[in-house]
């Protein structure tokens, strides 16, 4: 589906209310202006679930999940955006026009359908001869060999590439197939100018398909140990990223959302004997170490990750380079530990199905392992204590809730002899300018002084007629604070463009979800200010940022005549020193403000 016109989406956005969306997934109550459930996306007894018809969005202030109405479906559908506005297009009634494409995106996209379309016959081909009682008997009796029954293979559309130079091409032929277009998805290599032949002999066939349920690409495992590589995937394509692809993503995505996590096991046979023995949450990288998309995939599936990796020290030190991923996209990850070398496969075939689920339950969190097996290394000396603080701190710098970061300080005060307070300069969390949301836990209040930007924007969310305000005067184009400029931004637009603030608009237009949970928590929140105090501080706010502006120039002024002083007498220690002199300048500036905040907030009007 090609962009959608700006228009369209507003059109869809207002007919499409939020309470009625959210209403047909779960139950709803009227409290207030605002209407309270269960989250969909995380476990809870007590609803913690808000709906604002007023201003259209939700948010949970359990696990801090929030957005617009398109939120909210591709949450719990895991949609892209398009789907997600193409679904309440036809739920509204609502006709969505046929973008005109540029000359190269309709030749990419008309690609793209072609190598589907063969890859789909290949995938039909592959299974009709694995059923087939001649040709696939051999491959059809390993996979029962291996406790793969009918449903299994129907599901997955196993299939077998006979052992044959032309099966496949000889097939594609007779579907009037251009050939060339088998190339391009690697089904078929180029011989010469004129031949080719088929990439995939004699090997068990795994059609990798996309979201949708669309075949993109072909696992093969050799069914002769003698004929390397054991596993042969298809080359990278248009529509094949080995990197940005999950095996099992369309068989696991409704049953992610049901049980709420997401299982990774490392190859198609561990995900085979999962999904036989009846747990369908799972996925698996294609011969690849885990990369930061798959996470961000895992986290379209589901609002936590289960690692099943194989209990050996290989499968740990990949479950552990893949930490890092995790915590950039703020999912909980945990680690199932299986008995020193088995795979989920051995593990299921031997022990069965309720060891299994046992061994789930006790799945611990892949942060707390880190840390153990770090601190495991550490020999007690002065240089081991070092090697432990800079190992963990960059991992604890991405914690996203400070509760967790302090849980795991006094762990490493205990066992290290470190104290908190040097751990706590070390990660600079009495620095921390970003706001943190996390999830499971409701928003962080850090004992921070927040940024002139921060409070200015906090106050229009909750009075947005004053927005006018913002715009008449100059600060709009001295705000330096990060990443209030954009939010600001977007809030003079949305104003601008509608006269009023359309809250679901503006997290609509906001990437971040940590900004997306902060400024839907403020807007649902009781203001903690009467109009008057916020108009007042609003004006203070403004005013100090016009005046940090016009201090800042004017040592710039002063500096620069200085620093062209120094150059003409080349005294390139005096340029030195002015250039540091700046940077204290600024940062002194910025003291400053901070203190007449902390005034402002005892009622001390500066």
């Amino acid at each position: 589906m090609g962009q959608i016109n700006r228009e369209i989406i507003e059109e869809v956005r207002a007919a499409a209310n939020i309470v009625d969306v959210v209403g047909s997934y779960i139950s709803l109550r009227k409290r207030g202006k605002n209407y309270l459930g269960l989250c969909p996306f995380h476990g809870e007894k007590e609803p913690s679930f808000t709906v604002s018809d007023e201003k259209q969005i939700f948010h949970c202030f359990g696990c801090g999940a929030s957005g617009s109405v398109f939120d909210f479906l591709m949450r719990s559908r895991n949609l892209s955006f398009a789907e997600a506005v193409k679904e309440l297009a036809n739920r509204f009634s609502i006709p969505l026009p046929q973008r005109q494409e540029t000359g190269r995106a309709k030749r990419m996209s008309e690609l793209a359908e072609r190598l589907r379309h063969v890859n789909e016959l290949a995938a039909a081909y592959f299974n009709q001869v694995l059923l087939d009682k001649g040709t696939g008997e051999m491959a059809l009796a390993y996979l029962q060999s291996r406790g793969m029954g009918p449903e299994v293979i129907q599901d997955f559309q196993l299939g077998y590439a006979p052992q044959s130079w032309d099966g496949l091409k000889r097939f594609l032929l007779s579907r009037k197939v251009d050939l060339k277009t088998a190339v391009q998805a690697g089904l078929l290599v180029k011989k010469s100018e004129r031949d080719c032949y088929d990439r995939f002999r004699h090997r068990l066939m795994f059609p990798i398909k996309d979201m949708r349920g669309r075949t993109v690409a072909f696992g093969g495992r050799a069914l002769d140990e003698e004929n390397p590589p054991k596993y042969l995937n298809s080359p990278e394509t248009p529509i094949f990223h080995k990197g940005r692809t999950l095996y099992g993503l369309a068989t696991a995505r409704e049953a992610c959302r049901q049980h709420k996590e997401a299982l990774v096991v490392e190859g198609y046979f561990d995900l085979l004997a999962l999904y036989n023995q009846g747990i369908q949450q799972v996925v698996a990288p294609l011969g690849t170490a885990l990369t930061l998309h798959h996470v961000r995939l895992l986290s379209r599936l589901a609002p936590q990750a289960v690692l099943v990796f194989d209990g050996d020290q290989a499968g740990m030190r990949a479950a552990m380079r893949s930490l890092e991923f995790f915590l950039r996209e703020k999912l909980p990850a945990r680690l199932l530990a299986l008995p020193e070398g088995m795979d989920p496969d051995d593990f299921l075939a031997r022990e069965g199905r309720e060891p299994f689920a046992l061994l789930l339950e006790e799945a611990r969190p892949l942060m707390e392992i880190f840390l153990e097996q770090s601190l495991a290394e550490y020999d007690g000396s002065v240089e081991g204590r070092l090697k432990v603080v800079r190992q963990v701190t960059p991992m604890l710098k991405l914690l996203d809730s400070r509760v967790t970061q302090e849980g795991y300080l006094r762990m490493l005060d205990q066992r290290l002899g470190v104290s908190e307070e040097v751990l706590r300069a070390e990660l600079g969390l009495d620095r921390t300018s970003r706001v943190r949301t996390a999830r499971g836990l409701k928003p962080d209040r850090p004992t921070r002084i927040p940024a002139w930007e921060e409070e200015i924007v906090r106050i229009l969310v909750h009075y947005p007629n004053w927005i006018p305000v913002l715009e008449k005067s100059s600060a709009l184009d001295n705000f330096q604070v990060n990443p209030w400029v954009e939010v600001a931004g977007l809030l003079s637009k949305h104003y601008q463009e509608g006269g009023n603030l359309a809250l679901s608009g503006l997290l609509m237009d906001l990437q971040d979800d940590d900004l997306k949970n902060v400024i839907s928590g403020w807007s649902l929140e009781s203001s903690p200010w009467r109009e008057d105090e916020a108009h007042a501080r609003l004006r203070e706010y403004l005013e100090g940022i016009g005046s940090r502006r016009r201090q800042l120039q004017d040592e710039l002024k002063r500096l620069r005549e200085e620093i062209r002083t120094a150059e003409r007498s080349q005294d390139q220690t005096r340029i030195a020193e002015l250039l540091a002199e700046l940077q204290a300048k600024k940062a002194a500036l910025l003291a400053k403000e901070a203190n007449d905040k902390a005034n402002l907030s005892k009622g001390e009007m500066v």
